[in-house]
């Protein structure tokens, strides 16, 4: 550098000396770290294009199962996915043909299963068992561990109305996939075991659903190694981005199919549009000729 220096002419040697004191050596460090950044937001937008979609799977075909015996209905068609709420490069997933069919109906009625997650709540939780109750509908409660702590009545409730369980973790942690397996086999078997303690005697916990449809392939396996079964959805009302009423129910009507699954929320925020629509979606449902079963 310094031979390199003694070649240069006098004015020359000015210009370099500038050019590395301030203020300008700050405007070439700037200049330096931002082609940087936008080179490395380049590469990582890119290898974020090539990933794959990740969905629910599981070791076996998921059946929703009737309360009476008689001929299988047609599988349940794929869904298209929507964007994982938070979880940049991967899906909200749909659950397919290839995890959920509808069995032994024990009629021809086409059959659909309606889910709701993040209760239970005070405010939303016993209004939708109410309505439930009025239209003879059963339902699966993905529920948050926490929820179902603070409020064992209504956890309870829901057992004792022949409704069914399904965890959706502690703390609706939509980054557990993305731990380590035995984090994530710990908060999986926690969140687990406290739901279904909740119950005297405690309740079987068949399902698990990934907050935020936020699937990993490790976090299918973790499931399974803990006794659970993915259990995603064909119908995503988007309940939870409260679009109205008019919209949620719109939603369910241009999306049902036999062997549907309906996701709903009965908790995470203000759902008093949810139970507008669940309020004028099971009679039409029934009138449609659909009947209301359980995952299994």
């Amino acid at each position: 550098m310094g031979r390199m220096v003694l070649m240069l002419t006098e004015r020359q040697r000015v210009i370099l000396r500038q050019i590395v004191s301030p203020p300008y050596i700050y405007r070439w460090a700037g200049l330096l770290t931002t082609v940087g950044l936008v080179v490395g937001v380049t590469v990582v937008v890119l290898a974020d294009v090539g990933r794959p979609t990740v969905l629910a799977t599981g070791a076996a075909p998921a059946a929703v199962a009737p309360s009476e015996g008689g001929p299988a209905m047609r599988p349940a068609r794929a869904a298209e996915d929507a964007p994982a709420r938070g979880m940049p490069g991967f899906a909200r997933p749909a659950i397919t043909s290839s995890l959920l069919t509808v069995t032994d109906t024990g009629t021809d009625r086409p059959a659909v299963a309606l889910t709701f997650d993040d209760g239970p709540t005070p405010e939303y939780t016993p209004q939708v068992l109410d309505l439930l109750a009025q239209y003879g509908a059963k339902a699966t409660f993905c529920t948050i561990g926490n929820q179902a702590v603070a409020y064992p009545d209504l956890m309870r409730r829901i057992i004792a109305e022949g409704h069914r369980l399904c965890d959706h973790t502690m703390t609706h942690d939509a980054t557990v996939g993305f731990n380590a397996h035995d984090l994530m086999t710990s908060q999986l078997s926690t969140s687990k075991t406290t739901i279904a303690g909740v119950i005297d005697p405690p309740a079987t916990i068949d399902y698990f659903r990934a907050p935020e449809g936020a699937w990993t392939p490790a976090l299918d396996q973790v499931a399974a190694e803990t006794g659970m079964r993915p259990l995603g959805w064909s119908v995503d009302t988007l309940d939870w981005t409260q679009p109205g009423t008019a919209a949620i129910v719109a939603s369910v009507q241009q999306g049902v199919h036999p062997g549907a699954v309906v996701l709903f929320h009965d908790g995470g925020g203000p759902r008093e549009q949810t139970i507008d629509a669940v309020r004028q979606l099971l009679p039409w449902l029934q009138e449609q000729g659909y009947q209301f079963v359980l995952p299994s």
